[in-house]
């Protein structure tokens, strides 16, 4: 039987997979499609890092690969370069995947951990009512690893539909279902609201609080999902509502690898500025925010990269 050698360092990647995922990201799956490719087990990996100098746990490359963590630590980055030599990658093509550091949360690691959509979301109300009778079903078990979102607002700026496709990874076994909360804007009738289920999910239970001015959607998988598998689903919602609007936010649970916003605007009622931002809550002062010019679609458009916890969207002025 003929013995299976390992690749050199510095070989060219061979697999159009590789080569894909190191353009698309997010850097776990860049990195796991990479290892697969050279067919290096974790602990080999580990020993050839070990050769170098580099110290690290078997457990901490699996959370690597699997997203479930990622490498931040001056430390951590020097072993990201090594593997990009091991395995045959062109240089700074994982740390290129990495983007800016996330805020940590202390030594405790609770940037990791999930917060409270009371936290992100200031509402009128109290939904731990709703959370409950939902049993939160998705709370703390999946992690965004991409999202693609567009939303249209209308000649009468209303915001017309928001159209979303998701990708997310499971952290536990037994994920069968994602919770949808929609915070309505002043002036939108939330039971006029309609939650769409697009591909890949179908629409589950409905609860609508007026108080709080939210709805909450059960959007249903096929199977449920073992830790670390992906799943991607779309759906849409139209608000149904004449209310002006001037901005869109997302709230974000866990950190999001990659987060993509659009908004598109009728031509005939244009804003006359657009500022993307992002915040620890909605209530909360800017963390950042960069002004955005309207291309000749009438769109304005952000490719966000390791966000945070926290809130982050579009607004913009009429005049």
């Amino acid at each position: 039987m003929a013995s299976r050698q390992e690749p050199s360092s510095g070989a060219a990647p061979e697999s159009a997979a590789v080569l894909a995922a190191l353009r698309a990201g997010p850097f776990g799956l860049a990195l796991r499609t990479a290892i697969e490719a050279r067919g290096l087990p974790l602990e080999r990996l580990r020993s050839r890092l070990a050769e170098r100098g580099l110290r690290i746990a078997v457990t901490t490359l699996s959370y690597w690969q699997r997203g479930l963590r990622r490498p931040e630590r001056p430390e951590s980055l020097r072993v990201v370069a090594a593997l990009e030599e091991i395995l045959g990658l062109p240089a700074h093509s994982l740390t290129a995947l990495l983007g800016a550091p996330r805020p940590r949360g202390g030594a405790d690691g609770a940037a990791d951990r999930p917060r409270p959509y009371a936290q992100l979301v200031r509402t009128p109300g109290d939904l731990r009512g709703l959370l409950a009778d939902l049993d939160s079903p998705a709370a703390g078990k999946l992690q965004v690893v991409t999202e693609h979102a567009t939303v249209t607002v209308g000649r009468r700026r209303e915001l017309t539909a928001l159209s979303s496709m998701v990708a997310v990874r499971a952290r536990q076994d037994g994920v069968d279902r994602a919770l949808l909360i929609y915070d309505c804007d002043e002036g939108v009738d939330e039971g006029a609201v309609e939650i769409v289920a697009g591909d890949s999910c179908r629409l589950g239970r409905v609860r609508r609080d007026p108080a709080a001015r939210v709805v909450l959607a059960e959007l249903l998988f096929d199977r449920s999902l073992h830790c670390s598998e992906t799943q991607v689903f779309s759906f849409e919602v139209r608000p149904h509502s004449d209310a002006e609007c001037c901005r869109y936010r997302a709230a974000f649970r866990f950190p999001a690898d990659h987060y993509v916003l659009r908004v598109r605007f009728d031509p005939g009622e244009l804003p006359v500025q657009c500022q993307w931002f992002t915040a620890r809550d909605s209530e909360g002062p800017d963390d950042s925010s960069v002004d955005l010019t309207l291309d000749s679609h009438h769109l304005a458009h952000v490719v966000a990269t390791a966000l945070g916890p926290g809130v982050a969207g579009i607004r913009w002025a009429w005049t």
